[in-house]
């Protein structure tokens, strides 16, 4: 997956310029979740409740959002 953000290093170096800043973004790559698995290849013990707990949230986080709108 990739992300768009603001160039912060040229804009930064740019800035004092009697023309004004120069703009940009840059692209940058973000790796994707994966399990967390041991030597084998099987999902660890940490990894399957930690997977629980976030599904968790996000089902309580929809929920409350259906209660209270």
């Amino acid at each position: 997956m990739r992300i768009v953000k603001f160039d912060l290093n040229t804009y930064n170096l740019t800035k004092d310029l009697p023309g004004g800043a120069t703009y940009g973004v840059v692209e940058e790559e973000v790796p994707e979740i994966e399990m967390i698995t041991d030597e084998n290849g099987n999902p660890t013990r940490g990894g399957l409740i930690g997977y629980a707990l976030a599904y968790a949230l996000l089902a309580g986080f929809v929920g409350a959002m259906f209660y209270f709108l």
